[in-house]
């Protein structure tokens, strides 16, 4: 089930809304809906999540009581078991291929590769399932009050598919009683209707074009053809995800949770270290907190430092997908932060703000093509088509006016302020709340309109 279909809005939304407010077993209801949200794509895989989830529980009792002398060896065995979960059902493929492609290469037989299906949003469950345990260890939380309450953690269905990444100490306040307010809804409303918008009106306008650009071949791909389509898909990718970031914190404040922000202007940054600090903020600021940090930081050499920060971004790109183009974009990014330390962010002081951050908007946009091409030498013939080795001309994906004119109104809102400016406009005077209202029923029939004539596209994150 997913946020932009019509069903979810029509239909289970308005009727798990009206099922929360009344009945007065809140948690258990918001247990149950999750649950059937999951459930309805891939039931299977409910329940090794909640058998999964049932192991750390329990060792999240046993972290309590041991405190943080003797609980490490709870901590080691329930990182291990949520890791191995994630290793198994994400990496085995990846590792048996590149183990043949070896073997052959030695003439030996190749092994067979299982067909493993990869349950959905597998990824962000496990980093949050580890940030439980983490949180009981370091004494920054204690284990949840009950079994419903962990299992809230775990399938809150906003955030349950593709983030944001809620650490537990964040949360666990808001577990037992969530505050449930008319204005919560409101505001939650006015915000998944914002990343409605975001999906369905610029992501989904502008996939189609970069789809069909990077879906060429090397013989029929020409420089300014190669440019649109990642100038599509760095505006599709972004409106993408922060549209379900979006809709996850707007569906979580309707429910009485506020869950932290995701993305502030990422394509407004003046560095890579910048950029990381606006886009997928959950993810980054994770990765510091339960990964950098405890591989000692900045508080080892510098030569250790960048050493440690390649590594925490060579196996972000690994978290993002099996794959070496994913490992490449990770190792990028994590060689341009190390540029950043080394000599970038004193260099940059001397330039003009607009040319860092036109410069950064091209470093990220570059590394998108390994993110968005399958192969390495899908990736290879696209770089080589962006910096001049051409296909015949004539063979350019033309868009369309509708697409030109997305592409201009995606632009355009890159440039906007954040939603907080906005969400302040929308809470205060009578007249501007009707205002708010007719906006957000204006955009909810131009969403209807367009998913109801438009193909469907998944969110790009969901493969994560």
């Amino acid at each position: 089930m997913l946020f932009s279909t019509p069903f979810f809005i029509f239909v289970f939304l308005p009727v798990f809304l009206a099922l929360y407010a009344l009945l007065p077993f809140r948690s258990a209801t918001l247990l149950l809906a999750s649950l059937v949200f999951y459930g309805w794509s891939e039931p299977v895989f409910i329940w090794v999540v909640i058998a999964s989830g049932a192991i750390d529980w329990w060792l999240g009792a046993r972290l309590a009581a041991a405190g943080p002398a003797q609980g490490k060896p709870w901590l080691v065995t329930g990182v291990v078991s949520n890791l191995a979960l994630l290793l198994y059902t994400k990496y085995t493929g990846f590792a048996l291929g590149n183990l043949n492609i070896l073997l052959t290469s030695f003439g030996l037989g190749a092994v067979s590769i299982p067909d493993i299906a990869l349950p959905l949003g597998v990824s962000f469950i496990v980093f949050e399932k580890i940030t439980y345990l983490v949180d009981i260890h370091r004494g920054r939380a204690t284990p949840a009050t009950s079994f419903i309450d962990y299992l809230n953690y775990v399938f809150l269905f906003p955030k349950l598919l593709a983030g944001p990444i809620i650490k537990y100490h964040d949360i666990a306040p808001q577990l037992t009683r969530p505050v449930h307010r008319w204005a919560d809804i409101h505001a939650g409303m006015g915000r998944f209707l914002v990343g409605l918008s975001k999906k369905v009106l610029l992501s989904d306008l502008v996939a189609p074009t970069g789809d069909a650009v990077f879906n060429l071949t090397p013989d029929q791909l020409d420089t300014p053809t190669a440019w649109i389509g990642l100038f599509c898909f760095t505006l599709q990718i972004y409106f993408d995800f922060s549209g379900y970031s979006d809709m996850a914190i707007g569906l979580g404040r309707m429910l009485g949770f506020h869950l932290l922000e995701n993305f502030r202007q990422p394509y407004l940054a003046t560095s890579i270290t910048d950029f990381w600090r606006r886009w997928h903020i959950s993810l980054s600021t994770w990765i510091k907190e339960y990964l950098y940090i405890p591989l000692g930081g900045s508080r080892v050499s510098t030569a250790r430092s960048y050493l440690n920060l390649c590594l925490c971004f060579l196996l972000s790109g690994l978290w993002h997908g099996a794959s070496w183009n994913f490992l490449i974009w990770g190792v990028s990014h994590g060689l341009l932060l190390v540029a950043d330390r080394a000599f970038w962010l004193n260099w940059q002081t001397r330039l003009p703000r607009w040319f860092n951050t036109v410069l950064t908007f091209f470093l990220v946009a570059l590394t998108w093509v390994f993110f968005r091409c399958e192969t390495f030498a899908h990736a290879r013939d696209f770089m080589a088509a962006l910096f001049g080795r051409t296909g015949p001309l004539g063979n350019t994906v033309v868009p369309s006016a509708d697409v030109w004119g997305g592409l201009a109104v995606a632009s355009l809102c890159v440039l906007l302020p954040g939603w907080k400016p906005a969400a302040a406009f929308f809470s205060t005077i009578a007249s501007r709340r009707v205002l708010c209202l007719t906006g957000m029923v204006v955009l909810l029939i131009f969403c209807t309109i367009r998913m109801s004539v438009s193909s469907f596209h998944p969110f790009l994150y969901f493969r994560f």
